[in-house]
């Protein structure tokens, strides 16, 4: 029942940043909108509509969370995306828009990078589904939460309005809130993560970084039957 609800719901948002993509293309074309922020649309929309396909894809968690915490956490990251204010009409070409709409652009080509990785790893809940150590996540532990920070803070650059530095400032609560339910629920069910994690930043990349091969992590561990958490 709640697989299906989760379904539903990111049915919804990748239909709506679907029909979001078309209009701001449709802007960017008629000279009334920016092709940053198109572009940063039809990215959003290409990766809602992966989390769509992954959702519907991936096998059932080895262990279910139903910690309301977790839940909050979640709410947390989705719902200050839905309360964002576009910039000012006459903000257009401004540099902090133009910086804003690049970061933007640089954070949702990242987390589309970080998705082909993840592929049926992937999960809204901190639940085991395995461990992933290849790619991306083999510089950091949470490459597509710093796609999705780094686009979100894009977007509230380009508009830093009261109300979108409020958002930003509850969207980055509950992804460290993610974070810390999804290493333990990892750590818990994979007695490899701690290792992994000893050598793999959290979130930003080490200039030089030592090979975990001489701590024994493979460069992906499967679970049973299913695979990781993000």
């Amino acid at each position: 029942m709640l697989r299906r609800v989760v379904f539903g719901i990111f049915s919804l948002i990748g239909i709506a940043t679907a029909a979001a993509a078309a209009m701001a293309c449709a802007a960017a074309i008629d000279g009334s909108g920016s092709w940053g922020v198109a572009v940063y649309a039809v990215l959003k929309s290409i990766v809602a509509t992966a989390f769509v396909v992954l959702v519907a894809i991936r096998p059932d968690s080895r262990r279910p969370s139903r910690d309301p915490l977790a839940f909050a956490a979640c709410i947390m990251a989705i719902a200050p995306g839905l309360a964002l204010q576009p910039p000012a009409d006459n903000a257009a070409g401004a540099w902090n828009v133009v910086a804003g709409e690049a970061l933007t652009i640089a954070g949702g080509l990242w987390m589309i990078f970080s998705i082909v990785y993840l592929g049926r790893c992937f999960g809204v809940l901190p639940e085991a589904r395995g461990l992933v150590t290849r790619g991306p996540y083999g510089l950091i532990r949470h490459p597509l939460y710093l796609g999705e920070l780094t686009a979100f803070a894009g977007l509230v650059i380009a508009s830093p309005r009261t109300l979108n530095v409020l958002a930003g400032a509850v969207f980055a609560i509950g992804q460290a809130s993610r974070m810390r339910m999804e290493e333990r629920a990892l750590a818990e069910a994979f007695p490899e993560y701690a290792a992994y994690a000893s050598v793999t930043p959290r979130l930003i990349p080490r200039m030089a970084r030592r090979s975990r091969n001489a701590v024994g992590v493979p460069r992906e561990v499967p679970a049973t039957p299913t695979v990781g958490v993000q």
